[in-house]
């Protein structure tokens, strides 16, 4: 007996500290849980600096189409001046070649050299290809964002359901452990056997047993919300205890355009139709404004900087215009390789919305039933309870056999397992049916 009270005391303090533990940890909202996770994701972080990237490409592919400046300098000292051969009837020696070195020892030059795009399709087609990379990473954020979400939001709330089936289980022990109470005077007063007792037992070490299983479950979801939201793992968290039971409304129609996967389909298209013109404007000609200014100074003496008088001066300017005529054929080709892509793409396209529609109408009809699942096991919770307490009465008073009030413990605990599941799978079954069709994306803060 002593060490019956004993043990049921160890409980209770136990039990007591997990709930005061409770009441002291940073209690933490849906909401929270997602902002932190989208903050502190790694894949996300990543896709950010994919876009810091893409931003630094595009500031290269702009820059190409910016003036080029450039300066140019050279110094040559001719030890031995070069020598050309002239035909000799220059100097009266008919068909003989005459050797003379022509030039100057030393010979300085510098030049200023300046080009500018006019017009190039190539150029400004590039730039539209890059930003639509850019546009395609973003939506490629979104859809992180999207799967991110579901899975910190599938793993609140199954740790919401873990918990309530922990505080039912616990509330059941207490209830064998008055039953135990009762039985233990009984088969004092020989009024029933010990086999009887040692039965509540076993239901009570089955029950700790289940509690002990539960926790483990709790706490691995526990660890893996701290490394979504980017948490330590030795910071202990909580959620909200009472659970959100408000269903989501169905469309009749939901519209599949705001999905993230028809989404990203209409980016492959437009960049597919970029690529195409990029393709076709390398048909087009190209103009260049260039210009250069040169100084040179040649003399046989040596001059750190040559003497002024001996600097020229050249300079011209122009434009340089580039008409491709003929190239083999390849650039036609690369623009059929882009059509037939872009082709591809729309097939794409149709077979995906026609697998979303699917996936959409089964998400409803599923969240549908996961509904009338929770309703009627809330029902049958209430039920269970009910017959539980006039069974226990009736036991007490002496009207019914033991065998009798355990399989209305086992009923209950049964009835509360069953809830907890089914209150699980709708609110799941809510995360799919947002994700499928598209609004999941509300849950994210802006």
């Amino acid at each position: 007996m002593k060490f019956k009270y004993l043990l049921t005391g160890i409980l209770f303090l136990v039990a007591g500290s997990i709930y005061a533990q409770q009441e002291n940890n940073k209690v933490f909202s849906l909401k929270e849980c997602i902002d932190l996770a989208v903050a502190n994701s790694p894949r996300l972080k990543n896709s950010l600096l994919e876009q810091k990237k893409l931003n630094y490409q595009y500031r290269e592919t702009m820059g190409k189409g910016l003036p080029y400046i450039g300066l140019s300098g050279s110094y040559d000292d001719f030890v031995s001046l070069p020598t050309q051969l002239i035909p000799g009837e220059f100097f009266g020696q008919p068909g003989q070649m005459i050797p003379v070195q022509f030039g100057t020892n030393y010979n300085l030059s510098g030049s200023l050299e300046a080009s500018q795009l006019i017009y190039n399709q190539s150029y400004f087609t590039s730039l539209q290809l890059v930003k639509r990379m850019m546009e395609q990473n973003e939506l490629e954020s979104v859809r992180l964002k999207i799967d991110l979400v579901a899975e910190v939001a599938r793993g609140f709330f199954l740790a919401q359901v873990a918990r309530q089936q922990m505080q039912n289980l616990q509330s059941n022990l207490v209830k064998l452990d008055k039953l135990y109470d009762i039985s233990l005077q009984q088969f004092n007063y020989g009024l029933i056997k010990k086999v009887d007792v040692d039965r509540i037992s076993v239901n009570r070490l089955n029950l700790q047993t289940a509690i002990d299983n539960l926790e483990v479950q709790y706490r691995q979801l526990l660890n893996m919300q701290k490394y979504f939201m980017g948490i330590d793992l030795a910071q202990e968290i909580a959620f909200p205890d009472s659970i959100d039971v408000a269903t989501i409304s169905l469309e009749a129609a939901p519209s599949l355009d705001d999905h993230i996967d028809i989404r990203m389909i209409e980016k492959q298209k437009q960049i597919s139709m970029t690529n195409i013109n990029l393709n076709r404007s390398e048909f087009l000609p190209s103009l260049n404004l260039v210009g250069n200014v040169s100084y040179t100074n040649q003399s046989n003496s040596f001059y750190l900087f040559g003497k002024s008088t001996d600097w020229y001066n050249t300079s011209m300017f122009g434009l340089r215009l580039n008409v491709p005529v003929f190239s083999g054929l390849q650039k036609r080709e690369r623009v059929n390789q882009s059509k037939v892509q872009l082709e591809q793409i729309k097939v794409t396209e149709a077979d995906t919305r026609n697998i979303l529609s699917v996936q959409t109408a089964d998400a409803a009809r599923k969240y549908t039933n996961a509904i009338n699942n929770e309703i009627r096991q809330r029902e049958n919770v209430v039920l269970a309870e009910k017959v539980y307490h006039i069974s226990q009465e009736q036991y007490q008073k002496g009207l019914i056999s033991l065998t009798d009030i355990l399989n209305a413990e086992s009923s209950l605990s049964d009835a509360q397992s069953a809830h907890s599941l089914a209150l699980a799978n709708t609110k799941i079954a809510g995360i799919d049916y947002l994700k499928s069709t598209g609004k999941i994306e509300g849950l994210i803060s802006k």
